[in-house]
């Protein structure tokens, strides 16, 4: 019940202010152009990626420094690789997000080089994981596509990023559950 509770109070948060900001962004149906304002939406866009991710990834590691600017900075890293393998492929951002998840509640919980350590410590788990991330990655992107096709504008783009924040909350407690499980013992 406790963490029930602590999952309310934390990441329900964070979920419904990323969606509304994120949905508000796309209000008046903004067409890609080499403006200052589009310009100014996508930056805003980016932050509350990074902000959100790191808030997830923060209250799912359970450390006594909860806010860490390594984390802070992994977060950024991997939005802004994420963009730039977008850029270059379609699905070079499904191997970005995947591969990132361990590094991340690595660099919540502990030194990024304790990466491998969870890695050898439950190698089955390990492979689960990034499949069943990965699966449900794809499952959220196909999801939004359909959503975009039958539902437009605000609406769309506010449910769009409550599914992807839910799916975010559930990546991020796992790996950081897998991270803590491994150096514990």
């Amino acid at each position: 019940m406790k963490s029930l509770r602590r999952g309310l109070l934390t990441y329900v948060p964070t979920i419904l202010v990323g969606a509304v900001i994120q949905a508000l962004l796309v209000l008046g149906d903004p067409v890609p152009t080499t403006s200052w304002w589009f310009a100014a939406r996508v930056l805003a866009s980016a932050s509350v990626l990074i902000l959100s991710l790191w808030l997830t990834m923060s209250f799912a590691a359970h450390t006594d420094t909860p806010f860490s600017s390594r984390l802070l900075l992994a977060a950024t890293v991997t939005v802004l690789c994420g963009i730039v393998a977008g850029i270059l492929n379609p699905i070079l951002p499904l191997l970005v997000a995947v591969m990132s998840l361990p590094v991340l509640s690595a660099a919540a919980a502990g030194p990024l080089k304790e990466v491998t350590r969870t890695i050898t410590f439950a190698p089955i788990r390990t492979s689960l994981g990034l499949a069943g991330s990965a699966v449900l990655i794809i499952v959220n992107v196909v999801a939004g596509l359909l959503l975009g096709f039958f539902v437009t504008g605000v609406v769309a783009a506010a449910i769009t990023w409550l599914v992807f924040g839910i799916s975010a909350t559930i990546l991020a407690t796992h790996w950081a559950s897998l991270h803590r499980r491994a150096h514990s013992s």
